[in-house]
């Protein structure tokens, strides 16, 4: 396994995610321009259906898996073995159980979905969950080009599709057919990164229990970990659907997909750190290499942030039209939630690579719980600003609650080891500076 460098992973991971954004801008201005708020309404629901059913059949083995390379040098092959394996399984479960409840789940009626889409669900969710371990073992075996390729690819490939082929779906079928195409595009990735790392690995297939259970029992902490994450920042999308309309959640989740665009860059910096962290047993050293990425980050925030103020309001009613418009004041009420969520999700993956402590299950928990009682509270008399103010009441108290719970818990680490020092300053410049150069060089 090569050694990590931790810089070059970085930037080779946020570049690659940097295009991830740009090619997911494009798909969702076209798609919220030309689906309207209701469809679109309908079209991102299906993915926030996904981001909750995946994770419980995956019961957080994706997670243990960087942990389990990295700290107890585990076989790849075998962890591939059960991954493949259990692929099967839960596409079983997941197609079946969509054929058979998803119309009563999913809409009024059953009217809100056509059966092929609900069917699609089930298949996405069950694929969704194969991409990721494959995208956890590359970043565990510090496979990083093919890592910053499996976030990039599926992506680029559904805007290059989607773009042409939409205008020769059916005109009463543009959504269904735009997220059947998504589905059909992420299995295909699936399938050509299967046999792209199964050639890197030597791939054959091995079982082995014991590193079942093991993968189980690390992992079940991070699924309720990540699951409880995962209702906090999405609780007020259902109560929101559940209360309002498809018109008003396909606004409201405009708003969400700006803030979800700036943390997914702090959510793929999150797994770099996991991986390197996992290798490493100092707890200061990790905290010093994690000020630095605070730097960096809250800089991130900042600039997105500056760049939303000033620009959102007229770009939201050139590209998306008039009707998305209060998506602009949603995200307003949303910018403590970006530094809560960023900062937050950073020292919660910190926390995770010292084997996934329990209070990363309980303080997630204790805010989802407070997400819920706001939402309810705020969103009959605010609508969708409520939600936001929900969100950035409830992002800052997770963040706060985890360095309350490391600092005191841990009497030896001193909270000034993750403010800012002039130093640092001095020295992310540098990277950058050598990072630049080496970039000029290459391309001399």
């Amino acid at each position: 396994m090569s050694q990590i460098n931790l810089t070059r992973n970085i930037a080779l991971t946020t570049s690659s995610q940097m295009l991830t954004m740009a090619a997911s801008f494009v798909v969702n201005w076209f798609l919220a321009r030309y689906l309207g708020t209701e469809l679109r309404g309908k079209y991102v629901y299906l993915f926030t259906v996904n981001s909750i059913v995946w994770m419980l059949l995956d019961l957080g083995v994706s997670k243990s898996i960087v942990f389990s390379l990295q700290h107890d040098k585990a076989n790849p092959s075998k962890l591939y073995s059960f991954s493949l394996a259990f692929f099967g399984l839960s596409l079983f479960l997941s197609v079946g159980f969509f054929h058979f409840i998803g119309p009563m789940l999913m809409g009024q009626n059953g009217y809100d979905y056509i059966h092929p889409v609900l069917l699609a669900l089930g298949l996405y969710i069950a694929v969704f969950q194969i991409y990721n371990r494959q995208k956890f073992i590359l970043i565990g075996l510090n496979y990083i080009h093919d890592y910053a390729l499996n976030i990039t690819l599926p992506t680029i490939a559904f805007m290059l599709v989607i773009l042409p082929v939409f205008w020769l779906l059916p005109s009463g079928y543009k959504m269904e057919g735009s997220y059947l195409l998504n589905v059909l595009i992420l299995s295909a990735a699936c399938m050509f990164f299967h046999f792209r790392l199964a050639k890197k690995i030597s791939f054959k297939f091995l079982w082995d229990w014991a590193l079942i259970f093991r993968s189980y029992s690390l992992g079940f902490k991070a699924f309720l970990s990540e699951y409880m994450l995962i209702l906090m920042t999405r609780l007020d999308i259902l109560i929101l659907k559940q209360l309002g309309t498809f018109a008003q959640l396909g606004v409201y989740t405009l708003a969400i997909n700006f803030l979800d665009m700036i943390n997914i860059t702090a959510s793929m910096i999150g797994i770099v750190l996991l991986n390197k962290f996992s290798a490493l047993n100092d707890d200061a050293a990790s905290l010093q290499i994690l000020r630095k990425i605070f730097i960096v980050m809250i800089a991130f925030d900042l600039l997105c942030i500056s760049g939303m103020v000033l620009i959102g309001s007229p770009v939201i009613k050139l590209l998306y039209g008039s009707n998305y418009h209060e998506a602009y004041y949603a995200f307003l009420y949303m910018i403590p939630a970006i530094f809560g969520l960023t900062l937050g999700g950073l020292f919660n993956t910190f926390l995770w690579s010292k084997g996934f402590p329990i209070f990363t299950i309980i303080a997630p928990t204790v805010c989802a719980g407070a997400k819920l009682i706001l939402a309810y509270l705020l969103i009959p008399k605010y609508g969708m600003f409520g939600a936001a103010i929900s969100s950035s009441i409830v992002y800052l108290l997770w963040f706060f609650l985890l360095l309350f719970w490391y600092f005191t818990t841990h009497r030896d680490q001193k909270i000034s080891q993750i403010i800012v020092r002039k130093e640092d300053i001095s020295q992310i410049l540098d990277m950058i500076r050598t990072l630049k150069l080496k970039a000029m060089g290459r391309t001399v």
